[in-house]
């Protein structure tokens, strides 16, 4: 009886993956996010890296758990902002009097 309801799934199930076929040719989207080649600034990935191992090692002097996750996070975003160009960030108008 096993190997007659095996034998009647595989008959069932066999022609699915040789009928599947796509219906029509995927439509490329062109992406927002910059190519890997575009965009990229090494002296910023320097100066974020250099403020991970920087925090990480500060925060190794703290003995609290966690403490150097934590350092190197903010190590990380304080070489980001200090390499950032003022660029990136919006400005605010000042107010009317």
């Amino acid at each position: 009886m096993r190997k007659l309801i095996f034998a009647a799934i595989l008959l069932v199930a066999a022609p699915g993956p040789i009928a599947a076929r796509a219906g029509e040719q995927p439509i490329l989207v062109q992406s927002a996010m910059p190519m890997a080649g575009e965009g990229f600034d090494r002296n910023k990935a320097v100066a974020i890296g250099a403020g991970i191992l920087v925090g990480a090692a500060a925060g190794s002097a703290i003995s609290l758990q966690g403490a150097v996750i934590i350092g190197a996070v903010a190590g990380g975003l304080i070489g980001a902002w200090w390499y950032g160009d003022s660029s990136e960030f919006a400005t605010l108008e000042p107010r009317k009097k």
